[in-house]
């Protein structure tokens, strides 16, 4: 089973769909952001005072969603799942001499120069036999990184930042000024006028 997970979240074919998982996720989450309230507000069977309401509820939703997913849910989910790898791969040298994920995507991120100074700072540290960047595995854990962030983009978009945002949204759009009640004031009025119309129209044809 292990073996079966470790072959899935090396295989090139994960690496190179998920690498900019989170930058995908952002681009994405920021053009949602601003072209669903375009679209609201150029919608011309829509009063404006709908408009308003709507395309500033939906663009408030949006960056709520992506600033809780980018501050919380990644975090937490990627340092969770790089504490649960050490456990259980306990013998592979990119989890010996990386405790947490962030110290792992800034040797991820260096050139190879970079990196062989970083490996040899870290030998001069370790007892156990020396590790080189051919045996570090660092795609297996940039692999399972990036399989958190496809996690995190589900379980945080999808579930968590929702129920978080939507408590939060409604107070900014009453200091606003924007109330969904507002949209409905008018209403009453209408419906009583169309309600009496009828029977007027029934009093005429009754006289004639």
């Amino acid at each position: 089973m292990i073996s079966a997970i470790q072959s899935f979240v090396t295989s090139p074919a994960l690496y190179n769909m998920t690498q900019s998982t989170v930058t995908q996720i952002t681009t994405e989450t920021c053009l949602k952001a601003v072209g669903r309230p375009a679209f609201i507000l150029g919608d011309k069977d829509i009063d404006s005072q709908t408009k308003k309401f709507s395309s500033t509820k939906e663009f408030l939703y949006q960056m709520t969603c992506l600033g809780i997913y980018l501050a919380a849910v990644m975090p937490i989910l990627r340092k969770g799942t790089f504490a649960l790898a050490r456990k259980m791969y306990k013998d592979e040298p990119v989890f010996k001499v990386f405790k947490n994920s962030g110290d792992f995507m800034k040797y991820y991120k260096m050139n190879d120069t970079e990196k062989a100074a970083k490996l040899e700072e870290i030998n001069k540290t370790l007892k156990t036999e020396k590790i080189t960047k051919d045996k570090i595995n660092e795609d297996f854990a940039k692999g399972l990184t990036e399989l958190t962030s496809i996690v995190g983009s589900v379980t945080g978009l999808a579930v968590i930042a929702p129920v978080i945002s939507h408590p939060l949204i409604h107070p900014i759009l009453r200091t606003m000024g924007l109330d969904e009640n507002k949209k409905d004031d008018k209403k009453p009025e209408q419906q009583a006028q169309q309600t009496q119309t009828p029977e007027a129209g029934s009093k005429i044809k009754t006289v004639a």
